[in-house]
């Protein structure tokens, strides 16, 4: 399974325990193919350094984060700009899926949930799929 996790979900894979961080560990053990690119790593990063948010991470500490999860993801390089949603960080994760072949995107966020599907990649909450994540 070929799957895109959108910020918010890698955030509470990050910082606390439950199926999140299951989903991530799971890519960890190499059960389930995570895909990302470098504009969604750069939204992460920039959402765990941030000083309006409660992370407020270092810039190294945050670079860590996103080092292993770049060597535990394929980052592909999107060519194919989409223009469906309102909110143009959702286009980057539709143009992930796209290019990285993804089965699902999973997320938290609203106007991507609102699609249900795009181009054949379902979009859902974690806690809509039926993952062994043991």
């Amino acid at each position: 399974m070929r799957i895109v996790i959108d910020t918010n979900v890698l955030i509470s894979a990050i910082f606390w325990p439950g199926k999140p961080k299951q989903l991530l560990n799971a890519v960890r053990r190499g059960e389930i193919i995570f895909i990302s690119s470098e504009s969604l790593l750069e939204e992460l990063k920039g959402v765990l350094i941030s000083l309006v948010k409660p992370f407020r991470l270092g810039e190294a500490e945050a670079d860590l984060i996103i080092g292993h999860l770049k060597e535990i993801s394929n980052v592909v390089h999107p060519k194919r700009e989409i223009h469906v949603c309102r909110d143009e960080a959702d286009n980057r994760v539709l143009e992930c899926a796209l290019d990285g072949q993804a089965d699902f995107i999973i997320t938290g966020d609203k106007d991507l949930l609102e699609l249900g599907i795009f181009e054949g990649i379902k979009i859902a909450k974690l806690s809509d799929l039926v993952l062994n994540l043991g």
